[in-house]
């Protein structure tokens, strides 16, 4: 479960400190690519190392969408993004996270989280509401926190073996960025939190896989 709020602290950051960085994060983001997968029974991977991230920014509004396939199926997945209690384990990012309340397929969920760039960190609390459709969606909406607002969609499309997973986010920051400004930076920090959620699906996967071995 990747979050946004944290990525529009980096963006503020980059405001503060000039487009000087915002040059060299734009030079490290073309040679950033998804880890590799390792050997896997299933055949070639190099389909698997792509995570497709597009922002659009009209000034108020900004909307992220991603997709990328992970060698796993659409229910380890599933487990994964919906271990909320579990996520400071695997994304280093998010300080704690609790479900704080459910009832049926719904879940509330608070969590703290911080970023750091440089000497600047950020920190912030939010509250989500989440409605889960068990291994196909996962719809939430910020009901407490710093973003006038924050709507995310993520859904697992099984493909064979494997499962693309495709996500969407309408947010609406407290202040203001510049379009040509902030979406390296997002891009940047969604990639590396859709990298954290991938390393945890294969590596979950890949203890089930060990524990059944002889």
């Amino acid at each position: 479960m990747k979050r946004f709020e944290i990525t529009c602290a980096a963006v503020l950051v980059c405001l503060f400190m000039g487009n000087s960085v915002l040059a060299q994060e734009e030079k490290q983001l073309h040679s950033v690519t998804a880890p590799a997968f390792g050997s896997s029974r299933s055949g070639d991977l190099s389909n698997l190392k792509k995570i497709s991230i597009r922002v659009q920014n009209d000034g108020e509004q900004i909307t992220i969408d991603a997709s990328f396939i992970v060698p796993v199926a659409p229910q380890q997945a599933w487990a994964v993004l919906t271990d909320f209690d579990n996520i400071p384990n695997f994304n280093p990012g998010v300080l704690s996270s609790k479900v704080t309340g459910r009832t049926g397929n719904r879940v509330q969920v608070s969590q703290k989280a911080a970023t750091k760039y440089g000497f600047l960190t950020f920190s912030y609390d939010s509250t989500r509401e989440i409605d889960l459709v068990p291994f196909s969606k996962i719809q939430e909406r910020m009901i407490t926190g710093r973003m006038r607002k924050l709507e995310e969609t993520t859904q697992l499309f099984p493909e064979g073996e494997h499962t693309r997973i495709t996500y969407n986010a309408v947010l609406i920051p407290g202040t203001w960025i510049p379009p040509m400004v902030g979406n390296a930076f997002i891009k940047h920090e969604a990639h590396q939190q859709f990298t954290e959620l991938v390393n945890e699906m294969i590596r979950r996967n890949q203890v089930k896989v060990a524990s059944r071995e002889p």
